[in-house]
């Protein structure tokens, strides 16, 4: 028999596999476990940046006001199992390791991906959990995404940006397609106001083929903005609202998830449960700051040119006059140089390295997109402890790039360590 870490190692060999653009063995796979998936209700979240921090306000407020939930996101940053939440808690070994030892035969049969293999063993776990809501988010794209087979009480898309152009388009419009991809008959839609009419006019047809709702969300419906070191605060049809999630861009992911939520039928969840369900929530990440021995480090898995600009106006907001040390790793298929470029603006050193997976792009030829101060290192933990040791007065360590990088930055110093001193931004 083998140990779960061995069934890890199996599981992750199947990245190199790519990925398998259809869902047809999606549907064959789910159909042979019995279509979990149709166990409980759910709610599908689209978008190129924002869908994790939407999906954790979503599930944050219906846990709140008392139902089971499940959550499922990607990538994981430093364990496997974060990608399986139940009622807010990431989910055992053991809980996913007794599921795939059932479906191991079908995962293999059917030649799945990795990303494919996590979600039919999302669907049933969380089917033996005995959810009441599951949050699913959408790995890539939308329409054909693994997550897709399954039939949501609301669908939301989030801010849509360009990324992933070899798999999704290289226009925002073909991106849009995609992720609109996510739309079902009779099923209300919730997405971020698109800035470009071609994009509104492409959901408004998509929906109006499918009888769907579609409702669209706007930033100038938050007043009273108060940006804090413990988060942002706004008001919203006469109600105040506090997350701990920073940065203005936060705002319209959690207006996504509260107008989801009053779209969910048969859900009708007092103003304080929602109050409180939105301020609990949190997600790994994300503008999170932490001390360290008296320095600010902030952990952000920002990964592309949409993600830098945010992460830049977040840095102005709250550190206006302190001097950023960048720790950065970057897939070579991103806009690696309008990354660079735009946290060139703040910058006053990179340090530069490359994780550890072969999409990563060389960083001597990152140095090459920027005449700030630089250093290139061995590895994605040298440049942090090297960070660690030139930071000096207020300065402030950002950590960012991919996931791949945060991750290693994590391992490198203690997720512990991290875990300990975090002030759970």
């Amino acid at each position: 028999m083998q140990s779960p870490n061995e069934i890890k190692s199996r599981l992750f060999s199947l990245v190199n596999k790519g990925i398998k653009y259809d869902l047809d063995r999606m549907y064959k796979a789910a159909s042979l476990c019995g279509n979990p998936q149709k166990s409980y209700k759910s709610i599908h979240v689209a978008g190129t940046n924002g869908k994790g921090s939407t999906c954790a306000y979503v599930e944050s407020v219906l846990r709140h006001a008392g139902y089971k939930t499940g959550l499922y996101t990607s990538p994981h940053i430093t364990n496997f199992e974060e990608r399986f939440r139940i009622n807010g808690v990431d989910i055992s070994e053991s809980a996913w390791f007794d599921v795939y030892k059932e479906q191991e035969s079908i995962i293999n049969d059917l030649g799945l991906t990795f990303f494919e293999a996590a979600t039919l063993m999302s669907f049933e776990i969380f089917k033996r959990s005995g959810v009441d809501y599951a949050v699913f988010e959408v790995g890539m794209g939308g329409r054909l995404d693994a997550t897709n087979i399954i039939v949501p009480e609301v669908s939301i898309i989030t801010k849509l940006s360009l990324d992933h152009q070899e798999y999704l388009g290289d226009t925002i419009e073909k991106i849009a397609g995609e992720k609109l991809g996510i739309v079902k008959p009779g099923v209300p839609v919730v997405m971020l106001d698109p800035v470009k009419p071609s994009i509104k006019s492409l959901a408004e047809k998509k929906c109006s083929n499918a009888n769907s709702e579609l409702i669209f969300v706007n930033t100038d419906n938050a007043v009273d903005v108060i940006h804090t070191d413990d988060g942002v605060s706004f008001r919203h049809k006469n109600h105040q609202y506090n997350i701990s999630l920073q940065g203005e861009h936060q705002i319209q992911n959690a207006l996504l998830a509260l107008t989801a939520v009053e779209r969910i039928a048969g859900v009708d969840i007092d103003h304080q449960t929602v109050y409180t369900g939105m301020k609990s929530a949190s997600i790994p990440g994300r503008f999170q700051v932490i001390d360290i021995d008296g320095r600010a480090v902030i952990i952000d898995v920002g990964h592309n040119s949409d993600a830098a600009n945010i992460l830049i106006n977040t840095l102005d907001a709250r550190f206006p006059d302190r001097r950023i040390l960048f720790v950065i790793g970057i897939m070579r298929d991103k806009d690696v140089e309008t990354v660079i470029n735009t946290l060139s603006r703040r910058a006053a050193i990179f340090y530069f390295a490359k994780p550890n997976t072969d999409r990563a792009a060389d960083p001597g030829e990152l140095s090459l997109l920027t005449d700030k101060k630089h250093v290139i290192n061995k590895n994605v933990g040298a440049a942090f402890r090297a960070a660690l040791d030139d930071a000096c007065g207020d300065d402030v360590i950002c950590v960012t790039g991919s996931f791949y990088t945060v991750s290693e930055v994590l391992s490198a110093y203690s997720a512990a360590a991290f875990a300990a001193s975090s002030n759970s931004h």
